[in-house]
């Protein structure tokens, strides 16, 4: 039988970030907190929370950072969803990283808001407009405009027909103006370059826009060194979002 347990006040002023943003670094959970607490007071909780299996904890080999995520048994406890959809291990690093992207773009003022896959899949339920989910979709200004974009992290190759299944869904769509694909590698960004272009021909260009960074997994978020190129030119990722 699972277990009950009792979150007070002070366990959801610290948890409560996590259902939007589904796995924080320690610190950045803390910063996150309605009244944020002490590091010490905070970590003992966490840790607390972490043996009674309500969370769950990653340590990257890189960066050296703790991750927290919320366990099924916190989902189903802290959630007021019915049916809840904890994170997956086989996906904790993308979903760290989509995490860390979305918020460094918020806090960094080029974008306006911006709603998770979860928080997609919420909507759905009420709302069928949204069509395909990508992993987070980012609303910003640009030219005076209010732009809908997807945002798909792309760290692993798939295959040509999901590649190009995916791709055709967006550009049937209506719903999102602008797609961005970021890659970890610029070889797999040209790869799907090529596959789009040899099946949708040169006019994708106009609404999918790729970009790449070698240390995008394991180093923080610099949007000035997420790069693509166009016409023999570099562009940044800030460049995108604040063009010149």
């Amino acid at each position: 039988m699972t277990e009950l347990i009792h979150l007070n006040s002070l366990h959801l002023n610290y948890l409560s970030p996590l259902l939007k943003w589904r796995v924080m670094d320690l610190e950045s959970l803390r910063r996150e907190c309605f009244q944020i607490p002490k590091y010490k007071n905070f970590y003992r909780v966490i840790r607390n929370l972490e043996k009674k299996k309500v969370l769950e904890g990653y340590r990257d080999p890189f960066s050296k950072k703790k991750f927290i995520y919320l366990s099924p048994l916190g989902e189903s406890q802290l959630s007021i969803r019915e049916n809840t959809n904890a994170l997956s291990k086989d996906t904790l690093l993308h979903d760290i990283k989509v995490s860390e992207i979305v918020r460094a773009l918020l806090e960094q003022n080029l974008i306006v808001n911006a709603e998770l896959e979860h928080q997609i899949h919420d909507k759905k339920t009420f709302n069928n407009d949204f069509g395909i989910t990508p992993d987070a979709v980012l609303y910003l200004e640009k030219h005076g405009k209010k732009i809908k974009a997807a945002l798909e992290l792309e760290l692993t190759r798939k295959s040509n027909q999901r590649i190009t299944e995916k791709a055709r869904q967006y550009l049937d769509s209506s719903f999102y103006q602008k797609i961005i694909y970021v890659f970890s590698q610029k070889e797999l960004m040209k790869k799907y370059q090529e596959v789009l272009l040899e099946k949708f021909g040169d006019d994708i260009i106009k609404r999918i826009h790729f970009f790449y960074h070698p240390e995008l997994t394991f180093k923080p978020t610099n949007f000035e060194s997420v790069v693509t190129y166009i016409d023999g030119h570099q562009m940044s990722l800030k460049d995108f979002f604040i063009p010149k």
